[in-house]
C-alpha cells in the first residue's frame, strides 16, 4: 500500500458499517449479482448463450450496445435509490469508481469515443434533486481521463413524469421527442446513465442523435441495468 493510499481516511460501508476504503465494502460489493449472459445490443439478461434477445431482434435500437456493471437488484438498487433521492453522494464517488474501470475495460477493448454524452435531465428534475447524478458518476473518468465530456449538446426539452411506474408503451409515448441536440461532430459517442430499465429513454436521445447530427454510434454505459 502506498504512501497515499494510508493518508486516505477509511469510511464506514453504508450497508455493513464495516471499515472499507469506499463506502461499500468489497463484501458487500461482491453481493451484487452480474448476469454473465447479455443482450449484446441492450444488455437484457439471457438465460443461455445467446447473443441477442427477441425484442432487439425484432425491433433494433438505435443505440448498437450496451455495457452495464450490474444487475439492477437487491443492495445495488438499495444504494442507487439513496445516491439518487437521499443526497448519499460517497455512493456516487463508489459507483463512479466502479464505472471508470469499466470505461477503461471499454476503450482497451473497442477504442476510444469521440464523446461521453450523460442523460440530460429536465430543469426541473435537477431542481428536485439538486444535481443531475449521471454528472457525479462520471467524475472520476473526467480527472483521470482525456474523454469529452458533453453535458451541452443533449438537453432534455420535455419534463416526463416518473418512467418507473408506466409500462413499456407508455414509457415509449412518454419519452417521445423529450430530447434535443445541438449539432456536433463526433461520430461516435457514448451515452452514460445510473439505471437502464427498458431502454425507451437511450432509444430516444439515440435515435435524435442519430437523426440530428454527425454521430453515426451511440452505445451505453450504464451502472445497473433491470
Amino acid at each position: 500500500m502506498g504512501i497515499y493510499q494510508r493518508l486516505i481516511p477509511k469510511q464506514s460501508c453504508v450497508l455493513c458499517s464495516e471499515q472499507s476504503d469506499y463506502c461499500v465494502c468489497t463484501q458487500c460489493e461482491s453481493s451484487f449479482s452480474t448476469s454473465e449472459h447479455r443482450c449484446l445490443s441492450c444488455a437484457t439478461k439471457l438465460n443461455s448463450d445467446l447473443q441477442f434477445c427477441g425484442e432487439c431482434l425484432s425491433h433494433s435500437p438505435y443505440f448498437s450496445k450496451t455495457y452495464a456493471l450490474y444487475d439492477y437488484a437487491e443492495y445495488c438498487s438499495q444504494l442507487i435509490k439513496q445516491f439518487k433521492f437521499d443526497h448519499q453522494l460517497c455512493v456516487g464517488d463508489y459507483f463512479a469508481h466502479r464505472l471508470f474501470d469499466l470505461y477503461t475495460k471499454i476503450v482497451r477493448e473497442s477504442g476510444e469515443y469521440d464523446a461521453i454524452i450523460p442523460l440530460p435531465l429536465s430543469t426541473q428534475r435537477i431542481k428536485d434533486r439538486g444535481y443531475n447524478q449521471t454528472h457525479e458518476l462520471l467524475r472520476v473518468i473526467k480527472n483521470k481521463t482525456n474523454a469529452t465530456i458533453d453535458t451541452n449538446c443533449a438537453e432534455r426539452i420535455k419534463a416526463t413524469q416518473a418512467l418507473s411506474s408506466l409500462s413499456l408503451e407508455q414509457r415509449k409515448n412518454e419519452i417521445k421527442n423529450a430530447f434535443s441536440v445541438k449539432p456536433v461532430t463526433y461520430k461516435r459517442v457514448l451515452l452514460v446513465d445510473d439505471v437502464m430499465t427498458t431502454g425507451s429513454s437511450m432509444n430516444e436521445i439515440s435515435k435524435t442523435m442519430l437523426k440530428n447530427t454527425d454521430i453515426e454510434t451511440c452505445d451505453v454505459m450504464v451502472v445497473a441495468r433491470a
